[in-house]
């Protein structure tokens, strides 16, 4: 434990409130007992020297902890000052950022440093007077709370910036009107458009980039990106990782693998990259990890329904996805079970949820699954995705029109949709989701990529994908003429 700091003289007060504000390094290793690395220096200093500074990294790399840090250096080193604090959901503020402030803040408190404040148990905010200089987390679903915040020293962090609405933008430029203003922008790259991809096309931002290749566990062995096709990067660890809390060659790699280097997934979660070229991908990545980050807070609801997408071949997975209201539940995948193993785990799944509907897609040895199921009472429906849409002016086929559903129903805009739905925190599931590439045809109408081309892209087939389309496709009751029925219903949340 650190030697507890004496109580400075007036002058040594003012001195070290000089050096705090002029070294925030220098502050958090003396005071927060952390050391930052590189590029944690690097934001940092940047917040010291430029009114904005964008940030955009992979994952794992420690932003929350970062801005946790920042906050409790610039709220304690300009006096009198104000820190504003969000991200895009209330749990994300509650749990990221301010669970670092807590946690660096009892830190310095019990090896005796001086950190002054009171921070209060229930809510994110630490008080040094009250009103007048203070930090404080606010929610992002009204931009209202960023009214009336002035101070001559203002610092507002926006965590997960990518996921933030544009009005909170709107609403936090009317807080920086002061010479000492500070702006902060901290998240992983996954979409294109808006202010925090704008901030790296333009001027006014100090802008940084960060890698998976640019941390601590890959520099200090030289491990770079041609160290992933070969598998060469194992062989270049000689000892402990310096920071295990932080990415991992080991996390790294998997996703290579998974994903594949050219995915909007591993270009921004692993690369820190903006997807720029995913401008022909159906679903944007930012969609997806907005619906996993609602999971958490999501609530089970009705109807309860059951999708499917059995395994063809060898290498695929048969997966079953239960939907309960908007939310899906943790999928279930199987792999080498025929077409009576696979009958029987959809009948178990079909009764322990008490779904009012199964839906599969028939094509394939899936029709056996469906005539199966029949047999055993189950109202299951047969999808076959290769027939005509419900609006074939739009669409070349059911299976664009069923994922294009799927689309409209993760659209983060309130305005477009009201209730997005929460999915499951699954890797495979992003990376099947996001994927996935469309054209538009000579006649105007949308077409997907097949699943043949997928997997030749791939490597494998959007098992998962496919399943939650379908558990989201309209809910139909178990009926002779069950096809007939579906073109004719509107798709499920439009």
């Amino acid at each position: 434990m650190a030697q507890a700091m004496r109580k400075p003289t007036p002058e040594e007060a003012k001195l070290l409130l000089q050096r705090a504000q002029a070294d925030p390094v220098w502050w958090c290793e003396h005071v927060l007992c952390v050391k930052p690395w590189a590029k944690q220096v690097e934001i940092m200093e940047s917040v010291r020297d430029n009114p904005r500074t964008a940030v955009r990294s992979c994952h794992g790399i420690g932003k929350s902890f970062t801005a946790g840090q920042v906050i409790l250096w610039f709220v304690n080193s300009f006096a009198p000052s104000i820190v504003l604090s969000t991200a895009p959901t209330w749990r994300q503020v509650e749990k990221l950022v301010w669970k670092e402030v807590r946690a660096s803040y009892a830190r310095a408190r019990r090896a005796g440093r001086p950190l002054g404040g009171n921070l209060l148990p229930a809510s994110p905010e630490l008080q040094i007077v009250r009103d007048q200089w203070y930090a404080a987390g606010l929610s992002t679903n009204d931009p209202d709370r960023f009214q009336g915040y002035h101070e001559e020293h203002i610092l507002v962090i926006v965590d997960e910036a990518a996921g933030v609405p544009e009005d909170i933008f709107e609403a936090i430029e009317g807080v920086l009107t002061s010479e000492h203003s500070r702006l902060l922008l901290l998240g992983n790259p996954t979409s294109i458009g808006g202010t925090f991809h704008k901030a790296f096309r333009g001027a006014g931002y100090h802008t940084i980039h960060i890698g998976a290749f640019d941390t601590p566990n890959f520099t200090a062995f030289g491990i770079t990106p041609e160290d992933f096709p070969g598998n060469s990067w194992e062989e270049k660890i000689t000892g402990r990782l310096p920071n295990p809390k932080l990415i991992t060659p080991e996390w790294a790699y998997d996703k290579f693998l998974k994903w594949g280097p050219d995915s909007p997934a591993y270009q921004a979660r692993v690369l820190g990259n903006f997807p720029e070229a995913g401008g022909d991908t159906l679903i944007p990545l930012a969609w997806v990890e907005a619906a996993q980050a609602r999971w958490l807070d999501d609530e089970p609801g009705e109807p309860v329904e059951i999708g499917c997408d059995v395994a063809r071949f060898g290498q695929d997975s048969t997966v079953i996805a239960t939907r309960r209201g908007r939310r899906i539940e943790p999928l279930l995948v199987y792999s080498q079970k025929d077409t009576m193993e696979t009958a029987g785990l959809i009948m178990a799944a079909y009764r322990e949820t008490g779904a009012s509907t199964v839906k599969v897609d028939e094509i394939g040895i899936g029709a056996g699954v469906v005539d199966r199921l029949r047999e055993l009472k189950c109202p299951a429906v047969g999808v076959n995705v290769a027939s005509a849409p419900v609006e074939p002016e739009r669409f070349t086929n059911l299976r664009t029109e069923l994922w294009w559903n799927l689309r409209e129903l993760l659209n983060p805009n309130p305005r477009a949709n009201p209730n997005p739905i929460a999915l499951p925190p699954d890797d495979q599931l992003l990376a099947d989701l996001t994927n996935v590439k469309y054209r538009i045809t000579s006649k105007g109408q949308t077409q997907l990529e097949s699943k043949e081309e997928i997997k030749k892209r791939l490597g494998r087939s959007p098992d998962r994908g496919d399943a939650v389309v379908l558990a989201f496709a309209p809910a139909i009751k178990q009926d002779p003429t069950a096809l007939e029925v579906l073109r004719n219903l509107r798709v499920y949340g439009r």
